[in-house]
């Protein structure tokens, strides 16, 4: 489902849209073949997926390398662009990924010296569309403790559960992710907030029930998506449908 105009006017609204539409599907762009983006991206709106989302990765932060900001702008969608930043260094990438059209940002604390700063950066209007601000999300490896955005969860829209390391594959929502779920939970009506919830990594058909038993607003998923032998909106509908059942 995409959102109306309506849902798009102001930060606010499309905060809301995520929640009422929970647990939306937002699908990771790298997973498709780099051959045929634009093709993967017009199946995907077909589809009525909402939201794209690309890994950024430096190659530093974590193993991998992957196009940056160029391939946000590059991509011509009316799609949210959800933006992972697993880099060393996201104060020096978070303006090419704003001018390039984010609509979501996520930034990783572990290792970053300024987190308060790097959300200061993002609390900006989303590039071409005055009055609606970039959705600030938080995003934690599985070994950080949910506790390190206590001090900016009131400067914040999202917080990014991952179920497996950033660059490395295997992995996926389980028990403990669950209790990282709840401590947020916990953590957020303490302070009075109610942030988005996002899980990332690890979700196929057969885990994805266990990550929309946490209800998360948003799932991640990549490869599943684009999965030989069916077609993308054929594997959606899987997986949309296997969000719905009990883990």
């Amino acid at each position: 489902m995409f959102p109306s105009s309506d849902d798009l006017a102001t930060r606010d609204a499309l905060k809301a849209f995520l929640r009422r539409t929970a647990p939306s599907l937002s699908v990771g762009l790298l997973a498709a073949d780099a051959m045929a983006y634009g093709t993967a991206i017009a199946e995907l709106e077909a589809a009525g997926t909402a939201l794209l989302h690309f890994d950024i990765m430096d190659g530093v932060f974590c193993p991998g390398f992957t196009a940056g900001p160029p391939l946000v702008a590059a991509s011509r969608t009316n799609m949210l662009k959800d933006v992972h930043l697993m880099v060393a260094d996201p104060l020096g990438i978070i303006p090419a990924a704003l001018k390039a059209g984010a609509d979501i940002v996520h930034v990783h604390p572990e290792g970053l010296a300024h987190l308060h700063r790097a959300l200061v950066l993002l609390d900006v209007d989303t590039a071409g569309h005055p009055g609606r601000r970039v959705l600030r999300a938080v995003a934690l490896n599985p070994a950080t403790p949910v506790d390190v955005v206590v001090p900016v969860l009131h400067a914040i829209d999202m917080v990014t559960l991952l179920a497996v390391d950033p660059g490395w594959s295997g992995g996926a929502p389980d028990a403990a992710l669950g209790r990282k779920v709840e401590r947020l939970r916990q953590l957020a009506a303490e302070a009075g907030v109610d942030p988005l919830i996002v899980i990332d990594g690890g979700i196929t058909e057969a885990t994805i029930g266990a990550a929309a038993h946490f209800q998360p607003d948003v799932i991640v998923s990549g490869s599943a998506v684009f999965k030989a032998g069916a077609s993308i909106a054929d594997n959606l509908n899987e997986l949309r449908r296997a969000a719905v059942r009990l883990p």
